[in-house]
């Protein structure tokens, strides 16, 4: 059956289902076939890249180099991968760039070669986020560790030297002296209530992208990523989690949710922010997209209205807008004391 199924295949099919962007190149440097991915990789849905030099699939920069690597290719021509490891970019036809994943092999004698082009930015990207990840958790390990000598070494010595110092008090005769000490004794309790305050937000601190209000927020965005077709911006302003009452986290979650997915739905946007800030005994949500705005036309609003109804159940207001720099402003505002 396997043999059957491979007789009844032809090459142009193969040539044309190929998921990576297949190029063959003569020995000159010229294009002389691409498949539909290729073209789309590089070309968009406009143009070909069949009789191009294979040098403006390269940043400019580096298309001499790229010629006399080519020119080695051709010489001593072997199958394998090309630059590994070496972050290898491709040039569209509009000069935007993205990584690459290149395989280069001969076509027998005939002086041709097949370059199988895999667009990377997926997986670059995800590296990106495992790095980012990466670097959190030892962050959050530094600052622990951190706050366990603060408590464990740092505040016991200085209540012992407090101790010390008030010990000291009933053996001087001398009031200025003894006045100086009971303030330097009292000075030392601040210190240790703002070492205390300082351990508790660094403790905050490190599990902000595990759990509480701003994990989960941010979650909430990470997981409207494949509707909207990329990754929203997620920023804090403010102690996020120690500030917000349990009972508005409900709310955030709805603003948050129903905001990307508004873009998602009728935006046609290409980014989204959402920004969370803590400020003047308000917490205020952005989000902002740069997608074609608000329709003139009046749609179902329905989740809005929501969102509406739920800022004024707790003394708010919500409000969306045509931001000034392009695309659409949901602005969710509520005092942090709710009524």
């Amino acid at each position: 059956m396997t043999d059957e199924v491979l007789q009844s295949i032809t090459s142009a099919e193969v040539w044309t289902a190929a998921p990576d962007g297949m190029l063959l190149v003569d020995a000159s440097g010229v294009i002389r076939a691409a498949n539909a991915e290729a073209d789309r990789l590089f070309c968009g849905n406009d143009g070909t890249l069949v009789g191009q030099s294979i040098e403006n699939l390269v940043p400019a920069e580096q298309a001499d180099a790229h010629a006399a690597l080519r020119r080695g290719f051709i010489a001593n021509p072997r199958r394998r991968s090309m630059g590994s490891g070496q972050g290898l970019v491709g040039v569209r036809s509009d000069s935007t760039t993205f990584p690459v994943h290149i395989a280069l092999s001969p076509l027998g004698e005939s002086g041709l070669t097949i370059a199988a082009v895999r667009d990377m930015s997926d997986h670059v990207a995800f590296e990106e986020r495992l790095i980012e990840s990466t670097r959190r958790r030892l962050l959050a390990e530094d600052h622990e560790r951190i706050a366990r000598d603060l408590h464990d070494t740092v505040i016991q010595e200085l209540f012992a030297l407090g101790m010390t110092l008030q010990a000291t008090m009933s053996q001087i005769s001398n009031p200025e002296v003894a006045r100086r000490i009971d303030g330097s004794v009292s000075t030392l309790d601040d210190v240790i209530r703002s070492i205390r305050a300082l351990i508790f937000d660094i403790g905050n601190t490190s599990h902000d992208t595990e759990s509480g209000l701003r994990g989960k927020l941010v979650r909430i965005a990470a997981n409207l990523t494949p509707s909207l077709g990329f990754e929203p911006a997620v920023s804090f302003r403010g102690p996020i989690d120690t500030a917000v009452p349990d009972e508005m986290h409900d709310h955030l979650v709805a603003v948050i949710r129903e905001g990307l997915a508004n873009v998602a739905r009728h935006a046609d946007a290409t980014a989204a922010s959402v920004t969370v800030t803590i400020a003047d005994h308000h917490v205020t949500v952005r989000v902002n997209d740069d997608g074609k705005g608000i329709p003139d036309s009046g749609g179902r609003r329905s989740g809005l209205a929501n969102l509406l109804d739920r800022a004024l159940s707790v003394g708010g207001n919500c409000e969306v807008a045509g931001d000034p720099e392009g695309g659409t402003l949901l602005r969710w505002a509520a005092p942090l004391t709710t009524r």
